[in-house]
This record gives structure tokens, sequence and C-alpha cells, in this order.
């Protein structure tokens, strides 16, 4: 909290003891509002899972969502470090305090909410089947008893699950998908927006296609940042900062730069 002068009450100050008035009257100044900086945050985050976060050929982080949160920040008045983490410990690493919030292309879940906060939503996908471009598939369906493979502990998996087909899960999406480029999976299950991506990566141009997308009750899956329970302060402050960045279209233009015709 910022001293404000307003607080200062005459009466009771002029009841201290002398040389303390003239001491508070020497050495106290309001504090200004930013005095300190801007508020430093730790952010988790999974650099694999393009265009929302990936590493660029110099090794920065990049991506939509790295953008999105950036200009959120600064709405906000922080200042973002973002840690690259193994996916399997991206929640333990936030419950622990090891960072303070994740932005890795988070949907949310029941199952989650339970254990962390959500920020507002920023973007929304669904489950997209990505085969390989001589395939026959066209749907869900047809997936019962095919070796499917998606990015373990994300919710491609309870895809995979609803589909009786002989789940394959990796540890990224990139190994998912080089699986698929080498006949070792039948398909792939991730959300179209990542599957758009692979498709316009030069590697693997004319040998995936995205057969379909997955509709079910409930499909679109939601964006959002997640936090610590009892962290609601910095949840609020990046929500404000998330309005700002809507308010004044910046969404609009960070979208521009990462997508074509899929964002939303």
């Amino acid at each position: 909290m910022f001293a404000r002068p307003g607080l200062l009450r005459w009466p009771g100050f002029l009841r201290w003891p002398l040389w303390l008035a003239l001491f508070a009257l020497a050495f106290w100044r309001p504090a200004a509002a930013g005095a300190e900086g801007p508020l430093k945050i730790k952010v988790g985050i999974e650099p694999y899972w393009p265009p929302m976060e990936f590493l660029d050929p110099g090794g920065r982080i990049v991506g939509f969502t790295v953008d999105f949160f950036q200009a959120a920040a600064r709405e906000a008045g922080c200042e973002l470090e973002y840690v690259d983490v193994p996916w399997d410990d991206i929640f333990t690493g936030l419950k622990d305090g090891r960072w303070d919030m994740v932005t890795s292309s988070v949907t949310i879940t029941p199952e989650r909410r339970k254990e962390m906060n959500f920020s507002i939503p920023y973007y929304i996908v669904r489950q997209s089947l990505l085969p390989p471009a001589s395939s026959s598939l066209t749907s869900q369906r047809q997936l019962k008893g095919l070796k499917v493979g998606f990015q373990d502990d994300t919710t491609a998996a309870l895809v995979v699950a609803r589909s009786g087909t002989l789940a394959a899960p990796y540890p990224t999406i990139d190994e998912a998908v080089a699986a698929l480029a080498k006949g070792e999976v039948a398909a792939v299950i991730c959300e179209d927006v990542v599957a758009q991506s692979f498709l316009a990566n030069p590697e693997y141009a004319g040998r995936l296609k995205m057969a379909a997308v997955i509709e079910t009750p409930g499909a679109e899956e939601l964006y959002a940042a997640a936090f610590r329970p009892d962290d609601l302060d910095l949840m609020i402050r990046i929500n404000d900062g998330i309005k700002a960045v809507m308010d004044k279209g910046l969404d609009k233009e960070i979208r521009g730069r990462w997508f074509s015709g899929t964002a939303r």
C-alpha cells in the first residue's frame, strides 16, 4: 500500500512528543504510485505448443500467448519472467510456489478448478484429428482400435479415452507429430490451432491434414492463465490487464501477427 497524505490527522500528530513529530516531518514523504517499479511475476510455460508458445531459432520463447500476456502485464504494471517448464511439472511448480502463474495454453476444466484459479479466458480452441494426408480418416468415430498419439496429460487424452483407441501418449506434441510422420501412429489428436501450425510447417508440408474438428457437447475449450487459489490479488491484477488489452483492441493486433483464418 502507498502512503497517502490525507491519512495523516493533525490533531493526533500534535499529541506526539515534539522530537518524534520533528523526526516524522524531516523524513516522511508520500510514496508515488509505481515508485517501486513494475511487479515482477515468474511465469511457468512449456514452449512447445506452436503458435501459442514455442522457441524461435534463437531460443527465445515467443508466440501468441507470450505477446498477449506481455501486453496484459504492461497494462497491469507488471513484468513477466518466463520459466521453460516440462508440462508434467507445470502445475506442481505453481502449487509449490516455484512460479506465480502459468500461461501455457491451459484449458479450464472442472478438475483443474479444484486445484487452481483461472483468469478471464483469452482464446477458444477445439480438439482436431490430424492424420497423414493420404489417410481415409474423416471423423473421431473411425478411430476405434487404432493407435492414436497425443501429448500426455492434456485435454486431448479425454478425447482419445472416449474414442476406444490404442492410446499413445508422448511427452510433447512435437514428438507425437514426429511419430505420426514416421507412420508409428494412425493419427494425432491436438487442438485445432496447433494442428494448423503443423500443417504450415515446411517439414510436414503435404504430409498431414486436419481431417476433422471434434464436435461433441462442450467441445469448445477456453484457454486461461492459472493461479494458486490463495493468490487472488495477482489474478485480479492480471484480469485487469486482460480487460484493458481487449478494450483497446490490442488482442486483435496480436492475433493478426500470429493467425490467419483460425483466430477466435
